[in-house]
């Protein structure tokens, strides 16, 4: 409401949050816009093919590592690893420099045709400005990984204009995914046609509605992190996707008052949020803040169209999600569908 104007007698104020408050210039996203140019779709791959495998944050144990390698060999494909995908400096997989000339090196080689991350962790804003990024726009690839893999993902999409699939890891494949998870991730990769709808029985209705967009996001504490940096997220007119595992809810809060404050989520088409897992305090204090609590709160206010309890992510049989690709929530049915292919026909 305006300065100058005043609610009539007995009329009611409305209650102010940070959704109210926040008050950026117009302008506040022009130095970051992505602009008109579309995204690519990286080509399609299909058993005989190569995929590389690289460790942008830290290492993976090497027991599911060998295992989500069997995998993919059961599959059909070739498997390379990166030179130092293996190496371990405490909590992250090699030095800085080596992540980055790994991820660059498997973009570069013709034989390589797709590029799964090892696993998240820590570590990928470290090495994300060391990657040469002319080396990635001149040979598209599909890139999966998901977690710390998300400042990856923004940079791919701000820095290469690459549709990138937000999805499981070879440390997931690896520790087993259901039938169904499964089948997502290769339908994704191997088929240039839009997936359609998605099977999600624990989805349920936030703000109900129908929403089309791009679908962008990823894991929450990492798109928090992302704002001031070259990457900041762009949600506008976006489905923005969030999730995050093993963090306090009040970090959840924090990271969303994050976005919030910085105006990343007000122009948001509408909102997928992914299962709260770990996030339950109220398991040790039935007295303290949930997740849902949070979703009421700061993300119901914007009456954009959302849902809860979607699975992707860090969930144990998590859906692959087409980040640049345009999608159709239809919140009141707790349903979304993805409108166009992940990837390009060969």
């Amino acid at each position: 409401m305006p300065a100058n104007d005043q609610p009539g007698a007995g009329a009611e104020r409305p209650v102010p949050n940070i959704l109210s408050a926040v008050r950026l210039p117009s302008s506040a996203h022009s130095s970051r816009s992505l602009g008109p140019r579309p995204l690519v779709r990286p080509p399609r791959i299909e058993p005989g093919m190569t995929i590389g495998i690289a460790s942008p944050a830290s290492a993976p144990p090497d027991d599911r590592l060998e295992q989500g390698i069997a995998i993919l060999r059961a599959r059909g494909y070739r498997v390379v690893l990166a030179p130092h995908a293996r190496d371990r400096r405490g909590y992250l997989a090699g030095s800085d420099q080596d992540r980055a000339a790994d991820l660059t090196g498997l973009f570069a080689r013709p034989d390589v045709h797709a590029v799964f991350c090892s696993r998240g962790g820590y570590g990928a804003c470290r090495m994300v400005d060391l990657v040469d990024w002319h080396v990635v726009r001149a040979s598209p690839k599909a890139f999966v990984g998901f977690s710390d893999i998300t400042t990856l993902h923004l940079a791919f999409e701000r820095r290469a204009r690459l549709a990138t699939l937000h999805g499981p890891m070879v440390v997931t494949l690896g520790g087993g995914i259901s039938a169904g998870a499964a089948d997502c991730f290769w339908r994704m990769l191997e088929r240039p046609v839009p997936f359609g709808e998605y099977a999600a029985a624990g989805a349920r209705t936030l703000v109900p509605g129908i929403a089309e967009g791009p679908l962008a996001g990823g894991c929450l504490s990492l798109l928090s992190a992302a704002v001031g940096t070259p990457d900041w997220p762009d949600f506008r007119g976006r489905i923005v996707l969030i999730e995050d595992v093993g963090v306090p809810t009040y970090m959840v809060d924090r990271c969303l008052v994050q976005l919030a404050r910085a105006g990343c989520l007000r122009e948001a088409a509408g909102f997928v949020v992914g299962a709260a897992t770990g996030w339950r305090d109220q398991e040790r204090d039935p007295a303290e803040i949930t997740p849902d609590d949070l979703w009421q709160e700061l993300l119901a206010p914007l009456g954009r169209p959302a849902i809860v309890g979607f699975p992707f992510g860090h969930e144990p049989d998590p859906f692959t999600l087409p980040l640049g690709c345009l999608a159709r929530l239809d919140a009141g049915r707790a349903v979304l569908e993805v409108l166009e292919p992940a990837v390009a026909a060969r």
